[in-house]
């Protein structure tokens, strides 16, 4: 049976694009092809496809939202399903963003689609697609992850996990039935203590850690 893939894309010149380099690969079957998140939603509810590649950023989303928002609802709504993110973002930041949103790999639109099938396969075998070029480099290089968990509290740990995890200061409070003011002083307590300015060195320097591995 063909491994189900949907595609998704505001672009139709890029759907034409994904759907040619796909065509040749007999074990792999385009089930279904959306240009908007409210779309690809509905499709991946009902047909529950293997994977799905999606652009980072489509129109649309006013309910869903789209980059990572959208990533990380796809990877929490629908666990079995692989995610592989077509973006014409470079920036190590926000691809490690991805990565930490949900994604299993991702694969720049400005280098062409030549690496789609091999990215899909990895992603498709359980394992993160992370070509060289876009591995993120952490500012500062974090030493032994048990040492970093031993700087935070429990309370500060389990924030930054959530967090790392794609979840909002709203969201974490709500989950931990706390209010967002204590969420947001713990985590930005936690970030003190890591040394880190931002969200985006702070998703950086987990990775690196393999902090929440």
């Amino acid at each position: 049976m063909a491994t189900r893939i949907l595609i998704a894309d505001d672009h139709p010149i890029v759907l034409a694009g994904i759907r040619d380099v796909l065509a040749g690969e007999l074990d792999l079957e385009i089930v279904g092809e959306a240009s908007d998140p409210a779309t690809l939603i509905e499709l991946m509810t009902r047909m529950r496809p293997q994977a799905v590649i999606t652009d980072y950023s489509m129109p649309g989303g006013d309910h869903f939202g789209d980059g990572i928002k959208l990533i990380s609802f796809l990877h929490r709504s629908f666990p079995e399903t692989r995610l592989l993110v077509l973006t014409m973002v470079s920036n190590p930041s926000l691809v490690a963003a991805m990565y930490a949103a949900g994604a299993g790999g991702v694969v720049l639109k400005s280098h062409g689609l030549g690496k789609l099938v091999q990215a899909l396969r990895v992603v498709l075998a359980d394992r993160a697609y992370r070509p060289p070029e876009l591995l993120p480099v952490a500012a500062k290089q974090p030493s032994d992850a048990d040492a970093v968990r031993a700087r935070l509290s429990p309370r500060e740990l389990e924030v930054i996990r959530l967090f790392i995890g794609g979840m909002s200061v709203g969201d974490i409070a709500r989950r931990l039935q706390r209010s967002a003011k204590t969420v947001s002083t713990q985590k930005i307590s936690a970030m003190r203590k890591l040394g880190v300015e931002s969200d985006q060195a702070l998703i950086e320097y987990c990775l690196q850690a393999s902090l929440f591995a």
